[in-house]
Protein backbone atom coordinates (compact mmCIF):
# COMPACT_ATOMS: atom_id res chain seq x y z
CA UNK A 1 0.00 0.00 0.00
CA UNK A 2 1.33 3.41 -0.97
CA UNK A 3 1.87 5.91 1.80
CA UNK A 4 1.38 8.86 -0.56
CA UNK A 5 -1.29 11.25 0.72
CA UNK A 6 -3.49 13.45 -1.43
CA UNK A 7 -5.46 16.55 -0.50
CA UNK A 8 -7.90 17.61 -3.20
CA UNK A 9 -10.76 19.98 -3.80
CA UNK A 10 -11.99 19.77 -7.38
CA UNK A 11 -11.42 16.01 -7.57
CA UNK A 12 -12.87 15.28 -4.15
CA UNK A 13 -15.99 17.32 -4.90
CA UNK A 14 -16.41 15.56 -8.25
CA UNK A 15 -16.10 12.13 -6.65
CA UNK A 16 -18.57 13.20 -3.95
CA UNK A 17 -21.06 14.16 -6.67
CA UNK A 18 -20.62 10.76 -8.36
CA UNK A 19 -21.24 9.02 -5.03
CA UNK A 20 -24.41 11.01 -4.47
CA UNK A 21 -25.61 10.33 -8.03
CA UNK A 22 -25.42 6.62 -7.21
CA UNK A 23 -27.33 7.27 -3.97
CA UNK A 24 -24.54 5.77 -1.88
CA UNK A 25 -23.75 6.79 1.67
CA UNK A 26 -20.02 6.97 2.59
CA UNK A 27 -20.28 3.72 4.56
CA UNK A 28 -21.98 1.95 1.66
CA UNK A 29 -19.25 3.14 -0.68
CA UNK A 30 -16.65 1.92 1.81
CA UNK A 31 -18.25 -1.54 1.61
CA UNK A 32 -17.93 -1.49 -2.18
CA UNK A 33 -14.26 -0.64 -1.77
CA UNK A 34 -13.73 -3.77 0.33
CA UNK A 35 -13.11 -1.97 3.60
CA UNK A 36 -13.12 -4.10 6.74
CA UNK A 37 -14.02 -1.16 8.98
CA UNK A 38 -16.94 0.52 7.20
CA UNK A 39 -17.39 3.29 9.74
CA UNK A 40 -13.73 4.31 9.71
CA UNK A 41 -13.31 4.24 5.93
CA UNK A 42 -16.71 5.88 5.42
CA UNK A 43 -15.59 8.75 7.67
CA UNK A 44 -12.30 8.91 5.75
CA UNK A 45 -14.21 9.21 2.45
CA UNK A 46 -16.47 11.95 3.79
CA UNK A 47 -13.51 13.82 5.26
CA UNK A 48 -11.79 13.69 1.86
CA UNK A 49 -14.88 15.10 0.20
CA UNK A 50 -14.69 18.02 2.64
CA UNK A 51 -11.02 18.72 1.88
CA UNK A 52 -9.05 16.46 4.21
CA UNK A 53 -6.16 14.32 2.87
CA UNK A 54 -6.56 10.72 1.74
CA UNK A 55 -4.00 8.01 1.00
CA UNK A 56 -3.16 6.97 -2.55
CA UNK A 57 -4.52 3.50 -1.72
CA UNK A 58 -8.06 4.69 -1.03
CA UNK A 59 -8.01 7.36 -3.73
CA UNK A 60 -7.24 4.76 -6.39
CA UNK A 61 -10.02 2.56 -5.06
CA UNK A 62 -12.48 5.46 -5.17
CA UNK A 63 -11.58 6.26 -8.77
CA UNK A 64 -11.83 2.60 -9.79
CA UNK A 65 -15.27 2.24 -8.18
CA UNK A 66 -16.83 5.58 -9.18
CA UNK A 67 -15.27 5.61 -12.67
CA UNK A 68 -15.19 9.34 -13.39
CA UNK A 69 -15.01 10.47 -17.00
CA UNK A 70 -11.29 10.48 -17.97
CA UNK A 71 -11.46 14.00 -19.39
CA UNK A 72 -13.18 15.35 -16.26
CA UNK A 73 -10.74 13.45 -14.05
CA UNK A 74 -7.83 15.06 -15.90
CA UNK A 75 -9.41 18.52 -15.64
CA UNK A 76 -9.92 18.15 -11.88
CA UNK A 77 -6.36 16.94 -11.37
CA UNK A 78 -4.93 19.83 -13.38
CA UNK A 79 -6.98 22.39 -11.42
CA UNK A 80 -5.96 20.86 -8.10
CA UNK A 81 -2.30 20.80 -9.12
CA UNK A 82 -2.38 24.43 -10.23
CA UNK A 83 -4.04 25.53 -6.98
CA UNK A 84 -1.61 23.43 -4.96
CA UNK A 85 1.37 25.14 -6.62
CA UNK A 86 -0.16 28.56 -5.96
CA UNK A 87 -0.71 27.65 -2.32
CA UNK A 88 2.86 26.39 -2.05
CA UNK A 89 4.19 29.71 -3.33
CA UNK A 90 2.03 31.62 -0.86
CA UNK A 91 3.36 29.44 1.94
CA UNK A 92 6.93 29.95 0.72
CA UNK A 93 6.51 33.75 0.68
CA UNK A 94 4.98 33.69 4.18
CA UNK A 95 7.78 31.47 5.49
CA UNK A 96 10.51 33.63 3.96
CA UNK A 97 9.04 36.73 5.61
CA UNK A 98 8.71 34.86 8.91
CA UNK A 99 12.29 33.58 8.70
CA UNK A 100 13.61 37.14 8.47
CA UNK A 101 12.07 38.11 11.82
CA UNK A 102 14.56 38.18 14.73
CA UNK A 103 14.33 35.67 17.58
CA UNK A 104 16.04 35.14 20.92
CA UNK A 105 18.85 32.63 20.19
CA UNK A 106 18.67 29.48 22.31
CA UNK A 107 20.26 26.11 22.90
CA UNK A 108 17.88 23.14 22.89
CA UNK A 109 18.90 19.86 24.50
CA UNK A 110 16.82 16.82 23.67
CA UNK A 111 16.96 14.28 26.47
CA UNK A 112 14.65 11.80 24.75
CA UNK A 113 12.24 11.75 21.80
CA UNK A 114 9.62 14.07 23.28
CA UNK A 115 11.44 15.64 26.22
CA UNK A 116 14.02 18.37 26.42
CA UNK A 117 14.94 21.81 27.69
CA UNK A 118 16.17 25.06 26.21
CA UNK A 119 18.67 27.56 27.56
CA UNK A 120 18.69 31.16 26.39
CA UNK A 121 21.94 32.34 24.89
CA UNK A 122 23.49 35.07 27.09
CA UNK A 123 22.59 38.54 25.87
CA UNK A 124 26.25 39.47 25.61
CA UNK A 125 26.44 37.23 22.53
CA UNK A 126 23.16 38.43 21.04
CA UNK A 127 23.76 42.18 20.84
CA UNK A 128 23.29 43.32 17.22
CA UNK A 129 26.61 43.57 15.40
CA UNK A 130 27.32 46.00 12.60
CA UNK A 131 29.85 44.03 10.57
CA UNK A 132 30.03 40.49 9.29
CA UNK A 133 33.20 39.93 11.32
CA UNK A 134 31.49 41.06 14.53
CA UNK A 135 28.48 38.84 13.87
CA UNK A 136 30.73 35.86 13.18
CA UNK A 137 32.67 36.51 16.36
CA UNK A 138 29.45 36.71 18.40
CA UNK A 139 28.14 33.48 16.94
CA UNK A 140 31.44 31.73 17.63
CA UNK A 141 31.23 32.85 21.25
CA UNK A 142 27.68 31.50 21.43
CA UNK A 143 28.81 28.18 19.97
CA UNK A 144 31.65 27.96 22.49
CA UNK A 145 29.13 28.68 25.27
CA UNK A 146 26.78 25.99 23.94
CA UNK A 147 29.58 23.43 23.67
CA UNK A 148 30.59 24.17 27.25
CA UNK A 149 26.98 23.67 28.46
CA UNK A 150 26.89 20.32 26.69
CA UNK A 151 30.27 19.04 27.94
CA UNK A 152 28.72 17.25 30.91
CA UNK A 153 25.59 16.28 29.02
CA UNK A 154 25.32 12.91 27.22
CA UNK A 155 22.73 14.35 24.83
CA UNK A 156 22.79 16.14 21.51
CA UNK A 157 22.03 19.83 21.24
CA UNK A 158 21.00 22.43 18.69
CA UNK A 159 21.99 26.08 18.89
CA UNK A 160 19.31 28.05 17.07
CA UNK A 161 20.97 31.33 16.18
CA UNK A 162 18.21 32.63 13.92
CA UNK A 163 15.25 31.15 12.12
CA UNK A 164 17.62 30.26 9.29
CA UNK A 165 20.89 29.46 11.08
CA UNK A 166 21.56 26.56 13.42
CA UNK A 167 24.52 24.67 14.81
CA UNK A 168 24.16 20.99 15.67
CA UNK A 169 26.26 19.32 18.40
CA UNK A 170 26.84 15.66 19.15
CA UNK A 171 26.82 14.35 22.71
CA UNK A 172 29.05 16.33 25.12
CA UNK A 173 29.13 19.28 22.71
CA UNK A 174 31.35 17.56 20.17
CA UNK A 175 31.47 17.99 16.39
CA UNK A 176 29.61 21.30 15.95
CA UNK A 177 28.09 21.57 12.47
CA UNK A 178 26.53 24.71 11.09
CA UNK A 179 23.60 24.53 8.76
CA UNK A 180 20.87 26.63 7.23
CA UNK A 181 17.14 25.99 7.42
CA UNK A 182 15.24 26.46 4.16
CA UNK A 183 11.55 26.45 3.32
CA UNK A 184 11.90 22.88 2.06
CA UNK A 185 13.63 21.79 5.28
CA UNK A 186 11.61 23.98 7.63
CA UNK A 187 10.58 21.11 9.90
CA UNK A 188 14.19 20.67 11.00
CA UNK A 189 14.55 21.40 14.70
CA UNK A 190 13.88 20.12 18.18
CA UNK A 191 10.65 20.65 20.07
CA UNK A 192 7.93 18.73 21.86
CA UNK A 193 4.46 18.04 20.55
CA UNK A 194 1.56 16.18 22.10
CA UNK A 195 0.02 13.35 20.11
CA UNK A 196 -2.91 14.64 18.06
CA UNK A 197 -1.96 18.30 18.57
CA UNK A 198 -0.39 20.78 16.14
CA UNK A 199 0.96 22.92 19.00
CA UNK A 200 4.74 22.76 19.39
CA UNK A 201 6.47 23.81 22.56
CA UNK A 202 9.70 23.70 24.52
CA UNK A 203 10.43 23.80 28.21
CA UNK A 204 12.82 26.46 29.44
CA UNK A 205 15.48 25.79 32.05
CA UNK A 206 12.97 27.09 34.62
CA UNK A 207 10.35 24.61 33.31
CA UNK A 208 8.35 27.41 31.72
CA UNK A 209 6.59 26.82 28.40
CA UNK A 210 8.26 28.46 25.42
CA UNK A 211 6.68 28.88 22.00
CA UNK A 212 6.63 32.16 20.07
CA UNK A 213 9.77 33.73 21.49
CA UNK A 214 11.82 30.82 20.20
CA UNK A 215 10.45 30.67 16.70
CA UNK A 216 7.97 27.78 17.05
CA UNK A 217 5.09 29.71 15.50
CA UNK A 218 6.21 29.34 11.91
CA UNK A 219 3.61 29.42 9.13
Amino acid sequence: MSSCVHRSSHLSRHLAALRQQRDLKPGQLAARLGASNLSKVGSLIRAFELGEPISDHWLQKLIAELQPDPAELRRCLELDQAESLEQLERERDAWEAWAEEPIDPYLSIRYSPGAGLVHKVPRAFCTPRETTEDREWARQLAEDWAADRLKRCPHKGILTWSRRERTWFDEHGLNPRRGSVTFEGRTTGAWMQLSGSQQRFLLGSGRELITRSHGLDQP
